[in-house]
């Protein structure tokens, strides 16, 4: 595909766009935020890697448009080194929470708002930061990792877009077959909830957890499952614990989650404009109180392979108005209560040459969900975030939930 020519906007783009467009705060960009070991780099410098790094990753010259239809339009004359900021956090002590909470609320600056990158300095002589914040009709997760990976290999080119003859081929009666097992269950409402009934914010918070990703996946292979459904099944577990007059009444249903699946085609996971993305709705039984339980009846909805990734990514496609209706059903807050997300970034990432020693992902909040959730796993830590606009229940209590589901979820399955 052409570098000059961006590819068409999907009804996944534009939906984002939309949406995007009506939050009170800077709900649509998503981001991390990474501990790095070294002395830290100044500004100018940084600004000169970025300038580089640009001119490999084609997405970050585009910009998010005023038009729908288009979604994006070529940032023409726009210097990239205005999108590099600087953030001094005090002197001493200071954790990954700490400055994923300072970069997910710094603002952007005027003129430089579609993705942003800052410098976290300040509390030691050898620690810093760097956070990368993105708007989310612009790039998906790993669009936006695809984009940092420029900084830590000199030379790499990234391209615009996935080639046509990649994209997996419509089948009408494999989709159909597909839509009549899935599209019923996907129309049915979500359960009541009471964050959902209470009026947003204007402002977020961030609050964040993390644990060792071998407990998660010790747990996998004991419970027979993977480690996003892990991941989901403890999320239930401390959502019920946040909201438990939710799951006292008989007949609850379960609380359904929109769980992004990737769907580049092989070979093709560095393609860095637009989303990329199919949808599993998983369904989290927050009201059923035995922890091993809530695992089994989510495990159904979270099936990847059930889920006809590449139909879906056919289907938005060749058909994008049916498949914008279904897109829009889907993310209505009546129907899907919360994002769930799960981003795996392997182990021993390099900027400039100091290591990188922790991540952690600031999630988007959008489609009027009271919350969204981000499981992000590096190394041998899995960090765990949750974005809110909603001061009841207090989203602050929901780190601890969290650790204590888990705990309750590994005793389940402990040996006799």
């Amino acid at each position: 595909m052409s570098r000059a020519t961006p590819p068409r906007p999907s009804p996944v783009d534009r939906h984002l766009h939309r949406a995007t467009r009506a939050l009170p705060h800077q709900g649509g960009y998503l981001g991390f935020a990474g501990i790095l070991e070294g002395t830290p780099p100044g500004v100018e410098e940084l600004r000169d890697l970025v300038a580089d790094a640009v001119a490999r990753v084609p997405a970050w010259r585009y910009r998010v448009c005023a038009d729908n239809r288009r979604v994006w339009e070529p940032a023409h004359g726009q210097d990239p080194r205005g999108h590099v900021h600087e953030l001094r956090l005090p002197e001493g002590p200071v954790t990954l929470e700490e400055i994923a909470r300072a970069a997910h609320d710094a603002p952007f600056p005027e003129g430089a708002d579609n993705w942003g990158i800052w410098l976290v300095t300040g509390w030691a002589p050898d620690r810093y930061a760097l956070a990368c914040r993105v708007h989310h009709a612009l790039q998906d997760a790993l669009g936006g990792m695809a984009g940092i990976s420029a900084f830590m290999v000199p030379g790499l080119e990234l391209p615009l877009g996935v080639p046509p003859d990649a994209e997996p081929p419509f089948r009408p009666v494999r989709t159909a077959r597909w839509a009549v097992r899935t599209l019923p269950a996907l129309v049915r409402p979500t359960a009541r909830w009471s964050p959902a009934r209470q009026a947003a914010g204007t402002t977020r918070t961030l609050h964040v957890t993390s644990c060792d990703t071998g407990r998660l996946t010790a747990l996998a292979r004991a419970a027979g499952a993977s480690l996003n459904q892990i991941y989901l099944a403890t999320t239930a577990g401390a959502l019920r614990a946040w909201t438990p007059e939710d799951w006292t009444a008989r007949g609850a249903g379960p609380l359904h989650s929109f769980v992004p699946a990737e769907s580049r085609p092989p070979g093709h996971e560095t393609a860095t404009l637009g989303n990329h993305l199919a949808a599993l709705r998983a369904e989290l039984h927050c009201a059923e109180p035995d922890p091993r339980r809530r695992l089994d009846l989510m495990r159904p909805s979270t099936d990847r392979h059930a889920a006809e990734v590449p139909q879906q990514r056919a289907a938005l496609r060749a058909v994008p108005r049916v498949a914008g209706l279904a897109v829009r059903c889907l993310l209505n807050r009546s129907r899907t209560a919360l994002l769930t997300t799960n981003v795996s970034l392997g182990a021993g990432l390099v900027v400039n040459g100091h290591p990188v020693r922790g991540l952690a992902c600031l999630p988007p909040l959008l489609f009027g969900h009271p919350l969204s959730v981000a499981l992000t796993t590096y190394a041998e830590q899995a960090t765990i975030s949750f974005t809110s606009d909603r001061d009841d229940a207090d989203p602050g209590r929901l780190p601890q939930l969290w650790q204590e589901s888990l705990t309750e979820l590994e005793e389940a399955y402990a040996p006799v």
